[in-house]
């Protein structure tokens, strides 16, 4: 039996292009992932989550939720010149929603405020602009 060569070219194209969206390297979940927190003692305070499952915005019952599909460390330009915040990490990239990971003395961060505008019907106005530490 033969089987096409064009065949078997369009389906290994489609899985190359499959395979190369999901760009999501462990070591970057590892570093960076996990949970954030304006206040991670109290288990009714607005969280962010980074995860291989992932992303999460949560206040109460309420959720935004988006799969994670890739990491980028140069979101803001790879160029000398490119001006990129102080303290950026990394950008975590979803379908819906991206998250970006900022450090600085006090630890790793999550803005939403500037970043992630549909969190605040989530996490209300005044959670926008809280410090989302990350959470031991």
């Amino acid at each position: 039996m033969r089987i096409p060569t064009l065949g078997i070219a369009l389906l290994t194209c489609l899985a190359a292009a499959s395979a190369s969206a999901q760009d999501l390297r462990p070591e970057s979940l590892k570093q960076y992932g996990g949970t954030f927190s304006p206040a991670c003692g109290d288990p009714s305070a607005p969280r962010v989550r980074i995860a291989a499952d992932g992303l999460e915005i949560a206040h109460g019952a309420r959720k935004l939720r988006t799969r994670v599909t890739m990491d980028s460390y140069t979101s803001f330009g790879a160029a000398p010149t490119s001006p990129v915040p102080e303290g950026y990490r990394v950008e975590f990239i979803g379908d819906d929603f991206s998250l970006y990971v900022f450090e600085d003395a006090k630890g790793q961060f999550v803005p939403l405020q500037d970043y992630v505008p549909a969190a605040a019907p989530v996490v209300g106005a005044q959670a926008m602009k809280a410090r989302f530490g990350r959470c031991p």
